[in-house]
């Protein structure tokens, strides 16, 4: 008898010992994966048209390339980046050449957002490199170059393709301050409107 008992424990060791590994590896693979999280991110390039304000309250549109980028952190706010080359071959019949590059970043808000459409704005701070010219009269002008600090703030809108291509068409709007010399060489604020019209690619959803 004890032979017996002795033997149906060791069997019993034995089975437990095999089907322990098998249940636990099954409640393994059974649990449910943790949730993963981190922002989106998509860059952008597009046409920028700037109406730039001269010191001599005469006005310069300048056309040219804006490329971006922003992260969202959640549905509603995230961090954006933006560069901006806009140029004019001839500024106020001088007949010298005239271009503006901005680095500019900060915060972007999403207030609204129905299907695939959505709006935006931002306020953006950097710096701008002006290059320019100035009539003084009917044949002269100055010309020169300047950097100063800038700023923006506006707002857009955007509607996604569909989402295989995780494309996006955005069209926004935003003052854009700078600063350029007016006729007698003194340092003047400018007072800008900008336009742009991007393509949105995006390279990571937010999980």
């Amino acid at each position: 008898m004890r032979a017996a008992i002795r033997t149906i424990e060791r069997v019993g060791f034995i089975l437990f010992a095999l089907v322990a590994p098998a249940l636990a590896q099954d409640q393994r693979a059974t649990a449910p994966a943790p949730a993963v999280t981190g922002p989106g991110y998509d860059v952008s390039v597009g046409y920028a048209n700037l109406t730039m304000a001269m010191p001599s309250a005469q006005h310069v549109n300048l056309s040219g390339l804006d490329l971006g980028g922003s992260a969202d952190l959640n549905s509603r706010w995230g961090p954006m980046v933006d560069a901006m080359y806009v140029r004019a071959s001839d500024v106020l019949g001088t007949r010298h050449a005239a271009y503006q590059l901005s680095f500019l970043g900060g915060p972007a808000f999403y207030p609204f957002d129905h299907g695939n459409t959505r709006l935006s704005v931002h306020a953006l701070a950097g710096a701008a490199i002006v290059d320019g010219a100035v009539p003084i009269n009917t044949t002269d002008y100055f010309h020169g170059w300047l950097i100063r600090f800038s700023y923006a703030a506006g707002g857009g809108i955007e509607h996604a393709f569909s989402r295989p291509f995780r494309t996006r068409v955005r069209v926004q709007a935003d003052y854009l301050h700078s600063a350029f010399f007016n006729a007698q060489g003194a340092v003047r604020p400018q007072n800008n409107i900008r336009l742009t019209v991007s393509l949105v690619w995006r390279l990571r959803e937010r999980q």
